[in-house]
């Protein structure tokens, strides 16, 4: 009995590697982008804990107003980078399930082949079994 080879083997591996390396783009942009979010976070609770300070002198009060607003000016540039993150995460999942609909469509290229392989081997070792026992019967 002969070996089933797949005509496309070599292109359905490169789908697959492909299929691969978009997952792993995906799942990077999304640590990234949950990366973000912890460094947002953090910079909501260092802004809580400067709040819960009391500031009894002008100057205290000053360096405190300060400080706070610099977190706010972080606290805005932070959610501009997780909009973007969250941008390219969005299109890094579209590129995935792309090449996910791509590496289906080969296997089952591959299914196909191999169910039309079977039949095919089938009917030959029926027709050499039906050769065979018309051969016995005539001897």
């Amino acid at each position: 009995m002969r070996k089933f080879r797949f005509r496309l083997q070599k292109i359905l591996e490169y789908r697959e590697a492909m299929e691969h390396w978009a997952q792993e783009a995906y799942l990077e942009t999304r640590v990234a982008r949950l990366e973000g979010e912890a460094a947002l976070q953090d910079i909501r609770s260092r802004r809580s804990a400067l709040l819960q300070n009391s500031a009894d002198s002008l100057a205290e009060r000053r360096e405190l107003e300060m400080a706070v607003q610099v977190l706010d000016d972080d606290e805005t540039a932070q959610k501009t980078v997780i909009e973007v993150l969250v941008a390219e995460e969005s299109k890094a999942f579209d590129v995935w399930q792309e090449k996910r609909r791509e590496l289906e469509t080969m296997v089952k290229l591959r299914d196909h082949a191999l169910d039309a392989w079977t039949l095919e081997e089938t009917r030959y070792e029926q027709a050499q079994l039906d050769e065979w026992a018309v051969l016995k019967r005539s001897a």
